[in-house]
Order: structure tokens, then sequence, then C-alpha cells
């Protein structure tokens, strides 16, 4: 294990798949049927921004530390929730913020009595990590395994309607075609499932080439949703976060297209970069 995510939890990458992964559950759950939450790439579910790790970047000043400093005039219904599910995760308080919750914990905020999720993640100390912080949640299953793997064992889910969040390392030079392979299995198997890939956005565009083979396996209705703080083109690692959403609820897009502009304008360094939201392939 190369990556370490504690390098940079909170950062404007997690802020904009976060929210948007908070979205896709509030629109899952305007209907009252149970729903089925899967995330292939889980990771401990905690992040002490206090910790040595944190420290080293502090990307998080970049990241979730400006979505709070903005006024309340600022934040739209979305933003609000995101924020209060940040804010309320133990042992966070509303003046205080120490700990940046992970998707999971997140997520499980979210969930109702009726609805499953099940967190995969791959590495050992990871997963115990994950464990413990949902120790008690019912309903909540943590499992250490192959995230893609996991993907052929949970679906299609019993309750027929759901989330898979896919958010890999990018650690190996095959990531992007492990996702490709993965995503068209797993729509062959549940085809009315949203799924939502998170992929990193730097200089040369490698992302295209994920782009390109989704899209040559005929994958239908892709929204792509880019949030850049820094130019294209900069050398300097991440310059942008970068979401792809199979299936998305109705006006999905529309929604985006008033969000992520608040985000591009609280996260980026002197006004850098843009907010992008387009189908990659439509109907």
């Amino acid at each position: 294990m190369n990556y370490a995510h504690a390098f940079h939890a909170g950062n404007f990458a997690d802020v904009h798949k976060h929210l948007v992964l908070l979205e896709l559950l509030n629109h899952l759950q305007k209907k009252p049927t149970p729903f089925f939450l899967l995330e292939t790439h889980a990771g401990r579910g905690l992040y002490d921004l206090h910790s040595d790790e944190a420290k080293r970047g502090d990307e998080w000043r970049a990241g979730i530390s400006r979505i709070l400093a903005l006024d309340a005039a600022q934040l739209s219904t979305a933003l609000e929730r995101y924020v209060a599910a940040v804010r309320t995760t133990p042992p966070n308080t509303a003046s205080t913020l120490q700990f940046y919750p992970g998707s999971p914990l997140l997520a499980v905020q979210q969930l109702r009595a009726t609805d499953r999720a099940v967190f995969v993640e791959k590495h050992t100390v990871e997963a115990a990590a994950l464990q413990q912080a949902l120790n008690g949640i019912k309903r909540v299953t943590v499992t250490q395994t192959d995230g893609y793997s996991a993907m052929n064992a949970h679906l299609p889910p019993k309750e027929n309607r759901g989330l898979v969040m896919i958010d890999p390392p990018y650690e190996s030079d095959t990531e992007f075609a492990d996702v490709a392979r993965a995503l068209q299995g797993a729509l062959q198997r549940w085809r009315n499932g949203v799924f939502c890939v998170w992929h990193p956005l730097k200089s040369g565009d490698a992302h295209l080439r994920l782009h390109r083979m989704l899209v040559d396996l005929g994958i239908r209705k892709i929204l792509k949703l880019e949030l850049y703080v820094r130019p294209k083109d900069s050398p300097w690692g991440l310059n942008g976060s970068g979401l792809l959403v199979v299936n998305p609820p109705w006006q999905f897009d529309e929604q985006m297209r008033e969000l992520q502009p608040v985000l591009h304008r609280a996260m980026a360094s002197d006004g850098a970069g843009d907010s992008r939201v387009e189908w990659l392939v439509g109907e």
C-alpha cells in the first residue's frame, strides 16, 4: 500500500466527491423503498486533521476549511447538508473540526433504518479502523477484500435500487482499465444501478483514457463532473477532481451546474481552473 489518504483527507477532491455522494443518496431517499450502497475502496472512515500525515501538506485548509468558512448566504441546501454531516461526526463539535469523516461515516448518517450498506477495504489496518469507526451501526457491513471482486459478490442487490461508489487510489498503471472492466461487468448484472467513479485530474489528461474506454464499451448515460482548482497543465500533482456518474438521477446535471461553481470559487486559488458539467455519453 503506497497511497495513504491520511495525507489528503478533507482536501478539495474530498469535498467534491463527498458532496456529490451525499446528493446522490439524498435523491435515492426521495422514494420510500429501501436502497443499497456499496463502496469499493472505502478507506479508514475517520481522519485526524492534527496528525503528522495531515499536517505535512495541510491540504484540508484549502478544502473543507474554506467550505466551513462560507457564510450562510453562500450555502445551498446541499452544502448545508454536507457541512452539517462533517460537523456532527463525533468527536467534532459545531465549533471544532479535528477529524474529517471519510465517505462511509458521511454516508451512514444519511441511511434510513431500512437501507443497507457494504463498505469494502482491501488493506488490513484501514479495514480494521473502519470496522471500529462503524461498530454497532445496524445494516452496515465492513468487508476486507478486493473492491472490484466485491462488485461481483454483491450485485445485483436484493433492493434492486441504490448506488455504487468506486474511488480507487490509482496506484497501478492498470487502474483505469480495471475500473472500466469492473463497471462494464457490474452494469451487465445491474443495469439500473447508479454508479459513481472518482478519478484524478492531472497534467497530461491521462484520465481521458478512462473516458475513451467507457465510450468504447458502449456504456450510456454517463455524466462528467470536473472541478479544477489549478490550471490544467500545472505539473505539481492533483489539479482537479473528476467524477463520472452513470445513470444519474433526473436533473442531477442541473443541480451540479449550480453547486460546482460555488465549490470552485471557494477552493480555487486566485480563480484558477474551472468547473465543468457535461454529458460524456447521453441516453
